[in-house]
């Protein structure tokens, strides 16, 4: 009877020094780190481009071209129920600007039975972005292959024409534009695409003689054409 209690001792101890063993290595497994938690990109501010890849309008499909053009002159456009519509950025990769600020439009696919996948989305301060794999990314269109195209209102790249060197005709309707005498002018749509991209109705034209014009902006701006729309000058009231 001593020799069975001895040996059930033993048998219980063995047992119980297994299970202990066995909880302390379990112990000493060290734990997985945590994984970090994912970091979302910044989404840049309005009018901020750093970061994107620029493209010049002629490396894009001749496409890209033709639906830049029909932008310019506001249509006919090929699909008008869904171009010009306001591009809402839910995808966020543009910058983050007010909700109506971005306009697409649709670049065709040769040979595609609907829109494709391929588009220029416009900004109001003349950003053009082009995405060929369905807004997925975008690039930064170089309209006049280098530079980001100029924004409403800046004339800079213009040369300048005095005021005191035009003809007495074009100052007469200069002065009066100032004076917000004359009602006799039109919407310039601004087809040749030469003065900045601004909202539609933001030019007035002034027709001075048979080929010369005066072109105001409502943000003040006033531009010359001595050539029927060949060249543009920025008027400098001060020369």
């Amino acid at each position: 009877m001593t020799n069975n209690r001895s040996r059930i001792v033993g048998v219980l101890f063995a047992l119980l020094v297994g299970f202990l063993g066995f909880g302390t290595a379990a112990a000493a497994v060290p734990l997985s780190p945590a994984a970090p938690a994912s970091v979302q990109p910044k989404q840049n501010s309005c009018g901020d481009l750093s970061g994107f890849t620029h493209v010049k309008l002629s490396a894009l499909p001749a496409q890209a071209t033709d639906t830049y053009k029909l932008i310019q002159t506001n249509g006919p456009f090929p699909y008008p129920k869904n171009d010009g519509v306001v591009f809402t950025n839910r995808e966020g990769i543009l910058p983050s600007c007010a909700s109506s600020y971005y306009h697409e439009y649709t670049v065709p696919t040769p040979g595609s039975s609907n829109r494709g996948t391929r588009r220029i989305v416009t900004g109001q301060d003349g950003e053009y972005f082009y995405t060929g794999d369905h807004y997925k990314s975008f690039q930064v269109i170089d309209i006049d292959g280098g530079t980001t195209p100029t924004k409403c209102g800046d004339l800079s790249k213009l040369s300048p024409v005095g005021y005191s060197t035009l003809s007495a005709d074009a100052r007469q309707v200069v002065d009066g534009v100032r004076q917000g005498t004359l009602d006799d002018g039109t919407t310039y749509e601004n087809r040749e695409g030469v003065l900045p991209a601004c909202d539609a109705g933001y030019y007035t034209l002034y027709d001075v003689g048979s080929e010369d014009r005066v072109i105001s902006g409502k943000g003040g701006e006033l531009v010359y054409t001595p050539d029927h729309y060949a060249t543009f000058q920025k008027i400098d009231l001060n020369g």
